[in-house]
């Protein structure tokens, strides 16, 4: 296990920020894609890929000991679910406590909007990530969902496909 930081901070990304943010989201995306998730469906973003998540997300940045090791994106999508688009934790902060302190932070967020219930889409192929969200208490979506989710996920199926090969869709209630 990684030594836990004596100090994590979770802010709104800051312009200073962003490109220690781009470096983390590669780490975590080289990392995935060892793990058999196709890089083609889930590519680093890149300086331009994390200044565009700006503008449609609340972004979340978590530094350990003063350093940037990890972000989440997430927005309010209708029908009124909180959607967690994106979390990242650099591979040697991991199991640190920094992923749980983000997750907290989103959620604090979605409650005061209030938001009732947290969406995200996972890799199946990410163990890690599962292990995280699982514990964390997401759990896959089913039909004890909630109303919300299913609104959620109608609307979504009537744009495409709700996931793509690979993935599956994780739910936590927040009220």
């Amino acid at each position: 296990m990684n030594k836990p930081p004596e100090r994590i901070r979770v802010t709104k990304l800051q312009e200073a920020q962003v490109n220690p943010v781009v470096v983390v989201d590669a780490a975590c995306k080289e990392a995935m894609h060892r793990a058999g998730v196709p890089a083609a469906d889930c590519p680093a973003r890149g300086l331009g890929g994390i200044v565009k998540l700006t503008k449609l997300h609340n972004v979340l940045v978590a530094d350990a000991d003063g350093v940037v090791v990890g972000y989440a994106a997430w927005r309010d999508e209708s029908p009124g679910v909180a959607y967690l688009e994106d979390m990242a934790v650099s591979p040697q902060h991991q199991r640190t406590g920094v992923g749980r302190h983000l997750l907290d932070a989103v959620r604090a967020e979605a409650r005061a909007v209030p938001l009732p219930v947290l969406v995200t889409r996972c890799w199946t192929q990410a163990a890690s990530a599962r292990a995280f969200l699982a514990k964390a208490g997401l759990v896959p979506a089913g039909d004890q969902a909630g109303e919300r989710f299913k609104m959620w996920r109608e609307e979504q199926e009537a744009g495409g496909a709700l996931v793509k090969e690979g993935q599956v869709v994780l739910v936590q209630a927040l009220a």
